[in-house]
């Protein structure tokens, strides 16, 4: 964590959404700050103790300042408790204008509120390395992941992430998103090299094994319990070839990888609606179905 310094200036990040969306705005927020010379702020507090996300960053080396829920009721606490009135200036904001890069961004004045999800490595690439340093997923050490990640140790291992959960639970999401098939499943592992073993790692382990393919040797996270969030991103990282569905959890996994050598495999569409223009999501690199 960097400590304040008012003569530096500041880049703001407004933290929202699950783990995968965190990690992209902190990399926007952190590419940004170096780039610039400026202090890094993650405002965290859209993560109130009533909402269902966490804020998650802090699991990581993070260099930025964090401010959270508690944090800002503390200093209305004490304000109200001296009779004063909160006057606070935020800087300028700069709102996402639509979902692919935005060049402008990069130019933009400082200091500077960040607000929006920033989906593309090329907010980030001229930092990439650094940025894969900071965020590189703590190890868990509980013995199925330390199991799994021997099986990944193959030279053709695939880590592979089914995401079904809301986008199959909720009205919303299921309009919004693409729910990834078995048939997506199955073209993608024929693009992927050699015929190493699977580690798969979903939210509905029981679909992913009624439906998912058997062309390889196949395993699953989470058959020994309750997993975490950042151990299955960790474990995802150490596959040497990745297949990912539309989520940003599983676009993170692959991005992480400790291989930069392998085939990464992801859904040509994401959402059911033209509105997102997914252009800029994936990496060049990348292979789609």
């Amino acid at each position: 964590m960097v400590s304040a310094n008012s003569n530096v200036p500041c880049v703001t990040v407004r933290t929202s959404g699950g783990l995968g969306n965190q990690l992209f705005q902190y990399a926007v927020g952190r590419s940004l700050a170096i780039t610039r010379g400026a202090k890094l702020v993650l405002d965290a507090t859209f993560y109130d103790p009533g909402r269902h996300r966490r804020f998650e960053l802090d699991q990581f080396p993070i260099e930025a300042e964090v401010r959270n829920y508690s944090q800002n009721c503390r200093i209305v606490r004490q304000a109200k408790a001296f009779g004063k009135k909160l006057f606070r200036v935020d800087p300028p904001e700069y709102r996402e204008p639509h979902f692919h890069f935005d060049p402008s961004l990069l130019a933009v004045r400082l200091p500077v509120v960040l607000a929006g999800y920033f989906q593309s490595p090329r907010y980030f690439e001229l930092h990439a390395d650094l940025i894969r340093r900071e965020l590189a997923p703590p190890q868990p050490f509980d013995a199925e992941s330390l199991e799994l990640a021997e099986v990944l140790c193959h030279q053709d291992s695939v880590a592979l992430h089914v995401r079904r959960g809301d986008y199959v639970s909720n009205p919303k999401a299921r309009e919004t998103f693409y729910e990834c098939s078995a048939k997506y499943y199955q073209d993608a592992l024929q693009r992927v090299p050699g015929n190493g073993p699977v580690v798969v790692v979903s939210d509905d382990i029981s679909w992913a094994r009624e439906n998912l393919p058997r062309t390889r040797p196949m395993h699953f996270a989470g058959e020994k319990g309750a997993r975490s969030g950042l151990a299955d991103l960790w474990l995802m990282a150490q596959g040497k070839h990745h297949i990912i569905a539309n989520s940003t959890f599983s676009w993170w996994g692959a991005w992480l990888s400790t291989t930069c050598t392998g085939t990464t495999v992801a859904p040509r569409h994401w959402f059911r609606t033209s509105k997102y223009d997914t252009r800029d999501l994936l990496p060049k690199e990348w292979s789609c179905v």
